[in-house]
């Protein structure tokens, strides 16, 4: 890795979440909380040959209730399947919302100063300054860095908004590393 050239003070310009940023950051964060998880596969098993094979199971149950029951059997069983999997997008949707307007500070632009200490924050022409180690904890998700204050609270720094000459790699240049004093 090639040292990156001092920069005492590096300033991002104000950012304010938006509701798109929102959802894609916790989508991510959610998806690095629970991977998925590995399973040992059969010799004999190809994973899309089990795909179609379920697929195909669906789709015959569902022709062959049609076939049963009657052709308005199979007109309530594609509404009822696509009903479901609406409400539960809708439902995602509607969480990730009633999240992001519980805090509306996080929605007011922020302006951020980074150095080697830690980093001033700037909200509502109130300032704040907080130590590498005084982060709870610090997270590089996508293009932005989040700046948690306590489990409950961060601050989202957005590293494509790093102001000229400084750029998002000495920004993340300065984090801490685990195990490593912040000093």
């Amino acid at each position: 890795m090639t040292d990156l050239p001092a920069v005492e003070l590096i300033h991002v310009a104000p950012t304010a979440v938006s509701f798109v940023d929102f959802q894609a950051i916790h989508q991510q964060q959610q998806r690095r909380r629970y991977p998925e998880q590995p399973t040992p596969k059969p010799e004999t098993a190809d994973s899309w040959k089990v795909k179609v094979q379920r697929w195909a199971a669906v789709v015959v149950s569902g022709l062959a209730g049609g076939l049963w029951f009657g052709p308005g059997y199979r007109v309530t069983w594609l509404v009822l399947v696509t009903l479901f999997t609406v409400l539960g997008l809708a439902h995602q949707w509607w969480e990730y919302r009633r999240a992001y307007r519980q805090d509306p500070v996080r929605q007011r632009p922020t302006s951020f100063v980074v150095e080697q200490a830690g980093v001033h924050v700037t909200q509502n022409g109130m300032q704040r300054f907080f130590s590498w180690a005084g982060f709870y904890s610090v997270q590089p998700v996508g293009n932005w860095l989040l700046l948690y204050t306590s489990p409950e609270h961060c601050y989202y720094l957005n590293l494509d908004l790093v102001q000229p000459p400084a750029t998002a790699a000495q920004v993340l240049a300065l984090l801490p590393t685990p195990g490593k004093s912040a000093d």
